[in-house]
């Protein structure tokens, strides 16, 4: 008889500030996060030759990722990046899914 130890449910999501796109992806066995991917993407504009003349376009450039998992907080962004902007929205991000996980409760007034 199968007998169900865990059940594994992945949300994500987005966080766009800044000219950055963070997509964000997390896990959670029932309430609890077991882990929380973040992908650093830069908006970048570059002018293309089209039949009509010059043009911007604007894409989306890999800068890094950001993870906790395990217990471990990790980061990796390419040279050149300030870390810390990242760290703000990677630290607003963790906190806001926690507030997701544990509501406060309302307070009740007599």
């Amino acid at each position: 008889m199968l007998v169900e130890t865990s059940r594994t449910t992945e949300v994500r999501g987005e966080v766009i500030t800044d000219g950055y796109r963070y997509e964000v992806t997390y896990s959670l066995n029932g309430k609890e996060l077991t882990r929380i991917h973040c992908n650093v993407n830069k908006k970048v504009s570059e002018e293309v030759e089209t039949p009509e003349g010059k043009q911007t376009v604007e894409s989306q450039q890999y800068v890094g990722i950001m993870f906790k998992e395990s217990g471990n907080k990790q980061i990796s962004l390419q040279e050149g990046e300030e870390i810390a902007p990242h760290v703000v929205v990677f630290e607003q991000v963790l906190s806001e899914v926690s507030t997701l996980l544990n509501p406060v409760p309302a307070k009740t007034t007599k």
